[in-house]
């Protein structure tokens, strides 16, 4: 059992974290072997790929979008071709969108991170008066 809590807590590093296997090993206390072996079997380099592919942001991948459409734009532009006007509004419109949609990520990405509302553990001062109240029938002078 300690093994698999060991080999789930190096695969976290590994894929999530991006931390090296040397850096696992003096984390974990575990032989750089070893881990080699289970990153090998659970194919923690797929696994890291995967991670990272979903979870680039949009706002990249907009921009990579738009990047890319105004490159060919200026590739058209330097050869003398003629540019639709739909891919030039295109651009347009994705760069004023860019701005709008990375702070509405990096603001649902801080929610994310944010801790938790703890609940209060115990009964406050006001429900143990209101039960002394109410069901043991004790009755404070205000």
């Amino acid at each position: 059992m300690k093994k698999q809590l060991l080999a789930d807590s190096a695969a976290k590093l590994y894929i999530e974290k991006l931390m090296t296997l040397e850096n696992i090993a003096q984390r974990l206390n575990v032989n750089e072997r070893t881990l080699r072996r289970w990153k090998s079997a659970d194919k923690w380099d797929e696994k890291r790929s995967e991670y990272l592919k979903n979870n680039t942001t949009f706002h990249e991948d907009l921009y990579k979008f738009g990047r890319n459409l105004l490159d060919t734009i200026q590739n058209d532009m330097a050869k003398g071709e003629k540019i639709e006007p739909a891919r030039m509004y295109a651009v347009t419109k994705i760069m004023t969108m860019l701005k709008n949609v990375k702070i509405y990520e990096d603001k649902v990405t801080s929610e994310k991170h944010m801790p938790k509302a703890t609940k209060p553990e115990g009964l406050s001062p006001e429900v143990i008066r209101e039960i002394e109240e109410k069901i043991l029938g004790i009755n404070y002078e205000d």
